[in-house]
């Protein structure tokens, strides 16, 4: 213990008690994140009492903080302590997958950077969402390089014991203290009256919450009256796949968003949601409601009971564990009650996950893959498809495709390799992504990233970039939509990427290899010189065919061709006069045929 970095650090919850909260932040949904900022706020104000803090959010994987900062912005506006944007780091595999195909973290180059130091009479906290291995947490404060750094986060998992270089010290939550400072008896009566909490009346939200504890992966449709209503991210599920309207409702009891429809409307609406991929179950709350009305006369009575028994202290403590035992097994009955319900009324329409449609080298499984018209323009055709249940983003279909898709000539395997290539293609590991650093002639590749233009003076603001240190020569360059979607899903290397992007400039004969002069075009010379204008210039002589223009060199070319050694002529030549040569080889034997005729 004594060689491990201590950190305090609070948490609201254990993991699985905010899971979906943690999973909402995480995709950006904003209520989702006030929420979590509304439950930090306290732990955090206990944290920063009697100090000069600043709150330091943690960037993703993709290098920059998003939701983190965003969250942090909210507790900022809650307790009043500044946010400090001022981590970043190189764009790196999600510690997730890498967890997922049982890689270590530690395997993950994460190397943070700080943009700006935090003076010694501040004390910054770290803001994150979850607390799992600490590996992200411990190089974070090691970048910021404050000894009092704290953390704070949403929920935390206990992986985080198994860390090497830091301890991470929680602090007890305010409901903890309290029990801890209670007599035992007053904490019995505390248990107590938990177990009266979850006696209450059952609203939709807590249904549709119950419910979707126990089915996570289903999607939950609620009878109430003459129309089957679905909540929060359920019913945004239900407006996107049916077209109906979501709206947010009147009352916090029905949750955050609610989209409902007609019960006769259910042979129609039921078997669309099937074929998107749902399972569907449902409750019928008026059965529910009948069951409820019985346990809240039981509750009340319990509850008064045990403000009488306040004051006896004795008796209290054998009663209130009478009364836990009551509830305890009443709520387990309500519980199987609910389930049972939902069981029941879903019967044969809860399916069963399709099988996928093809897998990949890496072990992801494909699935979902169809293709669908634009509501817009319906010459338009878009390719989709779902990755290990991950939604891909639609790419527009050639019109040749959409047409041998409509007549099934053509199958998921051979869109997923036209419009998701890098997506079938071998994943390198975290190991030979760093170690393959060296270009084709020895050079070291001293530093690569990837990064979002953010200067609106510049034209490709907006855009991601490719920057590169070669020894003493730096270099960028827009990327193309291949090499991202490449650098992203992580199936290529430092070393391709430069030579591709930069082979010209670095004067490699990797990229001059590419040029080469056409087949039988009867090419008798290349001729490099210079001309009046003091331009070296490239030219070739075919034969009876004629002679080529004259194009200009590059300064790279010159350098390629005289200095390094790297480009020889019919390289140049093939590079700037292919489309010259070609044409001229087509014209001749034009000329040749009419003659004949």
């Amino acid at each position: 213990m004594s060689n491990k970095q201590e950190c305090t650090f609070t948490s609201v919850a254990p993991y699985p008690k905010v899971r979906q909260l943690a999973h909402g932040l995480k995709d950006g949904d904003y209520a989702s994140i006030c929420k979590a900022a509304e439950m930090m706020a306290d732990g955090i104000r206990e944290m920063a009492a009697g100090r000069n803090c600043v709150l330091v959010p943690i960037p993703n994987h993709r290098g920059r903080a998003i939701y983190t900062k965003t969250l942090a912005n909210e507790i900022s506006r809650r307790t009043g302590i500044p946010t400090w944007d001022i981590l970043s780091c190189r764009p790196h595999m999600p510690l997730h997958y890498a967890k997922k195909n049982d890689l270590k973290p530690e395997g993950i180059y994460l190397k943070l950077n700080l943009y700006r130091q935090v003076p010694e009479q501040f004390t910054p906290i770290v803001i994150d969402n979850v607390l799992d291995t600490g590996y992200t947490a411990g190089a974070a404060i090691k970048a910021v390089g404050h000894p009092n750094t704290m953390l704070a986060v949403l929920g935390h998992t206990k992986n985080h014991l198994t860390n090497k270089n830091y301890q991470f010290n929680q602090l007890a939550t305010n409901m903890e203290k309290k029990m801890q400072e209670q007599p035992s008896d007053m904490k019995q009566s505390a248990n107590s009256t938990k177990k009266q909490v979850k006696n209450k009346t059952d609203t939709p939200l807590a249904v549709y919450k119950r419910l979707k504890s126990k089915h996570p992966d289903a999607l939950i449709l609620m009878r109430n009256g003459d129309f089957y209503r679905s909540l929060n991210e359920d019913a945004r599920k239900v407006s996107d796949t049916l077209q109906i309207p979501a709206q947010k409702p009147k009352f916090k009891k029905d949750g955050e968003l609610i989209a409902e429809f007609p019960h006769h409307a259910l042979d129609v609406y039921l078997p669309r949601l099937i074929r998107a991929g749902n399972r569907v179950a449902f409750a019928d709350m008026q059965e529910l409601g009948r069951k409820q009305t019985t346990n809240q006369t039981k509750n009340q009575t319990q509850t008064d009971a045990m403000e009488k028994k306040t004051e006896k202290k004795k008796t209290k403590a054998k009663d209130a564990k009478v009364d836990n035992t009551e509830m305890k097994a009443e709520t387990k009955k309500e519980d199987k009650a609910v389930e049972k319900s939902a069981e029941q009324s879903a019967g044969q329409k809860v399916h069963k996950p399709r099988e996928p449609q093809m897998v990949t080298v890496n072990g992801e499984k494909v699935s979902h893959g169809h293709a669908f018209q634009s509501n817009q323009d319906p010459n338009k055709w878009y390719f989709t498809a779902r990755l290990d249940g991950q939604q891909l983003r639609p790419q527009l279909m050639k019109p040749e495709d959409v047409a041998a898709y409509q007549k099934r000539e053509i199958g998921v395997e051979a869109l997923m390799q036209t419009y998701y290539p890098t997506k079938l293609a071998k994943k390198v590991t975290p190991e030979e992504y760093k170690a393959d650093n060296k270009l084709s002639d020895g050079r070291v590749i001293e530093k690569m990233v990837v990064y979002k233009e953010h200067d609106e003076q510049r034209q490709d603001v907006g855009k991601y970039k490719l920057y590169t240190q070669v020894g003493e020569q730096k270099m960028s360059r827009t990327m193309s939509k291949e090499d991202l979607n490449a650098y992203f899903d992580r199936v290529t290397t430092p070393s391709k990427l430069v030579e591709k992007n930069f082979g010209e400039q670095l004067h490699l004969a990797s990229f001059y290899n590419q040029f080469r002069l056409p087949e039988n075009a009867g090419v008798k010379e290349v001729r490099v010189a210079k001309s009046q204008q003091g331009d070296w210039t490239v030219s070739a002589d075919l034969g009876d065919k004629g002679v080529t223009s004259k194009a200009v060199l590059s300064w790279h070319d010159k350098q390629s061709l005289f200095t390094l050694k790297t480009a020889t002529k019919e390289q140049l030549a093939a590079r700037y006069l292919n489309t010259e040569i070609k044409s001229m080889a087509v014209e001749k034997q034009t000329q040749r045929a009419a003659m004949k005729v």
